[in-house]
């Protein structure tokens, strides 16, 4: 029924623009969902020890507090990272090491590019405000997907987002300096092309993308001129005192041409090439592909293609394929077919961008060419649809690829605790031996999570450090001790009945009421590695006790965060501590002779997958029950009289599943267990592990039952230890 005075056209007017203020209703709640989710998830992945190549940060320390610039020029790979290593220094040396700079720098310069690919259709006035509108919201709930904290969660991968935004900015002030004449836009842009050459090698190949652009918006000449100056200069002094690598070649993408093709079909379908098989992440990616070059031919036929969303969309468009073709050339491996150089997480800032700039495009173009079919509200339910489903299969994926971030915590609660684990210490950097060596400096200079000198906790009585209330026990258990170098790890779960605080801070006292270590849930999730049978995975924790406090028991308390002195209340359980100990590396001496060995055939000395290549070896070559095959089982066993200190040791390697897999030091005369080693999935080097016994003969038992891919170990003979 219309009212007096309303016509038929005015009806479908009001009811359309009902419809498109609902679409664009439902987007921005759904694009600041998305943004909370990601920052929320971005706090939880922080760590708060150095990882990886940020160990690079450790190393130069010193560099940074003498004023050594030469250190900036340093290269990483094959990369010159100035920009990057210049934030790293100054969170160093000003914010105390703790990485929030450039966790939150990187993060920004994501945001911002993304800002300036919108700015760029904004510019066009000829683009209806709800198609805009509707691209920039869809494109922006792709690009802030959870997933990208995936890369923006690691303070050392800020190269990728710094050199993002300053390749988007060199495009967009390009851009100006050909319309508007200026010099002062052609210097800005020869400056954000230096800023994104160093901080990563890969926007070499910018220059050569700037030029082309350059001729192809028709620049004026003396500008070009300029640019080719810059982009000479700028390329030379790159290479002064350069070593080359030999990681990188080119003459590979020629040579293998298919293999090439799969590698960046894989790399632009990311990360939605992960959700089924090889085939499929290449299928996407010619997708993606297939659209840009249809909507490039539109576009030109239009005479659009030098208008400033063309130039800057299909600009960063390019320079992502320069990006792939530069990756592939030092990470692409002709023999696999699954692109795995493609796929890796560290990379998920490039493509998801890309994507997003692939959504705009594909937004304004349809609103520029009056596409019938595909038009902003088709485009907005299509997109929308294929994003849900995507992001929501590919949380299995997101969450496998923050396990090494996850585990990143637990080695930081080890480090925290005053205690140095070498597996543990694995986790964050391949060699144990790096870590020993620049670790120092930030735990004595109380950097990074050591300037919350927790090692003030230590020895400190449980009544000093807070409310202290022994009858108010709290909901909760002890289910899991084990020994680890320098001390025991302790796993546990605790009920607080407070949403607001579900995961206290956890103490751990000896029998005399000291304090002796202290730990907590993971921010980030508790690590599947860690959990038994009766931990309950929403409620667990995890803690280590420092074995510099001599104690007998170990009993957990929880420390709420209400009150002015923090109630300190106790868990369930007083432990024993395990017999069997950590032995520290400087501990391990030679093989104990006359040493009696049984072995069942499956057992020899010999090679082994992936023999760790940093970390205490054994003195003479191991035993192993792998022989060219995970799923031999058979028992190893020595039988030996300890030595006069009545120290035993030995060292203990396995792969990457533990189903099976068990050692033992046992009484021989009695059979009574001395000490059972512990064993944690994914340990990637040797452990060493001692007791104190003085009976009469010791049975060092090694036993594999695992017929599953990567059940094996391999044992030291048995050692003296101090």
């Amino acid at each position: 029924m219309l009212l007096p005075g309303m016509s038929t056209n005015t009806t479908e007017t009001a009811r359309l623009f009902n419809v498109r203020s609902f679409i664009l209703c439902c987007l921005s709640l759904w694009l600041a969902h998305t943004l909370y989710e990601t920052v929320e998830r971005l706090i939880d992945l922080y760590v708060p020890i150095l990882v990886g190549d940020y160990w690079r940060v450790g190393q130069f320390l010193k560099a940074y507090q003498t004023f050594q610039i030469g250190v900036f020029w340093k290269q990483h790979n094959a990369h010159r990272i100035v920009f990057p290593e210049i934030v790293f220094a100054i969170d160093m040396l000003l914010g105390h090491g703790r990485m929030i700079l450039p966790t939150v720098i990187s993060f920004l310069c994501y945001a911002l590019t993304w800002g300036v690919l919108c700015a760029a259709v904004l510019r066009d006035r000829a683009m209806p405000a709800f198609d805009c509108c509707c691209g920039i919201l869809v494109g922006g709930v792709l690009a802030f997907w959870q997933g990208s904290t995936l890369a923006l969660a690691q303070p050392f991968l800020l190269e990728w987002p710094l050199m993002q935004v300053s390749v988007v900015l060199s495009l967009f002030f390009l851009k100006m300096a050909a319309d508007s004449g200026r010099a002062t836009h052609l210097v800005l842009t020869i400056a954000m092309a230096v800023l994104a050459t160093y901080s990563s090698g890969n926007a070499l190949l910018l220059w050569p993308l700037l030029l082309g652009l350059a001729f192809a918006i028709r620049l004026n000449q003396r500008f070009i001129v300029a640019l080719a100056f810059a982009a000479v200069v700028s390329t030379g002094l790159y290479f002064v005192g350069y070593t080359f690598t030999g990681e990188t070649n080119f003459l590979a993408l020629l040579q293998h041409p298919l293999s090439f093709f799969g590698f960046t079909a894989t790399y632009l379908s990311m990360p939605f090439g992960r959700l089924f098989s090889p085939e499929f992440g290449v299928a996407v990616g010619l997708l993606n592909l297939g659209v840009m070059v249809l909507t490039a031919v539109q576009l030109w036929r239009a005479k659009l293609m030098s208008s400033a969303p063309a130039v800057l969309l299909f600009g960063f468009y390019l320079f992502t394929l320069l990006t792939i073709a530069i990756t592939a050339a030092g990470r692409m491996d002709p023999g696999d077919r699954m692109y795995l150089g493609a796929t890796a997480a560290r990379y998920l800032t490039v493509p998801l961008l890309n994507w997003a700039a692939v959504v705009l495009l594909c937004f304004w173009a349809a609103a520029r060419l009056h596409w019938r079919i595909f038009n902003a509200i088709t485009l907005t339910v299509l997109y929308s649809v294929l994003i849900a489903i995507g992001t929501y299969k590919l949380r299995s994926w997101r969450e496998a690829n923050e396990v090494p971030l996850v585990d990143a915590q637990v080695a930081a609660l080890n480090l925290d605790a005053g205690l140095n684990d070498w597996s543990l210490e694995a986790r964050i950097f391949p060699s144990p031996e790096f870590v020993d060596t620049f670790l120092p400096p930030v735990r004595s200079q109380h950097l990074a999570m050591f300037r919350l000198r927790h090692d003030r906790w230590l020895g400190v009585k449980l009544s000093d450090f807070g409310d202290f209330l022994p009858e108010k026990r709290i909901a909760g258990a002890i289910t899991h001790l084990a020994a680890v170098e320098k001390g025991t790890e302790v796993v546990g779960w605790v009920n607080t009945g407070d949403v607001r605080d579900p995961y206290p801070l956890i103490l751990l006292a000896n029998e005399k009421g000291q304090v002796v270590g202290w730990g907590r849930r993971p921010a980030a999730g508790f690590p599947s590695d860690w959990l038994t049978h009766d931990t309950p995975p929403r409620e667990a924790w995890i803690a280590y006790a420092n074995s510099a406090i001599p104690s007998k028991t170990i009993s957990a308390w929880a420390v709420t965060g209400h009150g002015k002195r923090h109630p300190v209340r106790p868990i369930e359980g007083v432990q024993m501590l395990p017999a069997l100990q950590g032995a520290s590396k400087s501990e391990v001496r030679g093989l104990i002779p006359d040493v009696a060995l049984h072995m069942d055939k499956t057992w020899a000395q010999g090679e082994f997958p992936i023999p760790p290549r940093w970390g205490w070896q054994p003195p003479s070559g191991p035993y192993n029950s792998w022989q060219q095959r995970d799923d031999n089982t058979g028992q190893y066993t020595a039988e030996f009289a300890p030595p006069g200190n009545g120290c035993v040791s030995a060292g203990l390697l396995h792969g990457p599943s533990i189903g099976g897999l068990s050692a033992q030091f046992i009484d021989a005369d009695t059979g009574t267990v001395l000490g059972d080693f512990p064993f944690r999935e994914h340990d990637s080097v040797w452990s060493v592990w001692k007791v104190y016994t003085h009976v009469r003969r010791v049975r060092f038992v090694a036993t594999d039952n695992g017929k599953e891919w990567g059940q094996w170990m391999a044992v030291s003979g048995p050692l003296f230890c101090n």
